[in-house]
């Protein structure tokens, strides 16, 4: 059965191409979701994941667990943040910018420290 010139296989692969693609927007962190006021947080890592789009670290710091979003992989790996600089259980601070809601325990990370190491992720924005 064809719609308008697509064969259903085709519509459905559209459908699916599309969608996928809209997902993949979505999950994109730019800035304008966060405040323009600095913020920091301290806290201990239990979760690390540094694929696409944008790597984060899951942080548990003031009462609950925050997601601490970095940057996308080429950028982390530019900042020297790759596999193994981080590890669960180590205590790490993040500065950036704080989701603009409240309710939202999310921060993107211009800069972060763990130990005595800083990695500047977005140098150009301090």
């Amino acid at each position: 059965m064809a719609l308008h010139g697509f064969s259903t296989r085709a519509a459905s692969a559209l459908f699916l191409a599309l969608t996928l693609g809209a997902s993949g927007a979505l999950a994109h962190h730019g800035w304008s979701g966060y405040t323009d006021d600095d913020f920091s947080l301290t806290g201990v890592v239990e979760e690390i994941e540094l694929g696409n789009p944008h790597g984060h670290l899951m942080v548990r710091a003031d009462g609950g667990v925050w997601n601490v979003v970095l940057a996308p992989p080429a950028r982390n790996r530019r900042a020297g943040v790759t596999d193994g600089v981080i590890e669960i259980g180590d205590t790490v601070t993040a500065y950036g910018h704080r989701h603009r809601d409240p309710d939202r325990l999310e921060m993107k990370t211009e800069r972060l420290e763990v130990g005595d190491q800083v990695y500047d992720i977005y140098p150009s924005r301090r």
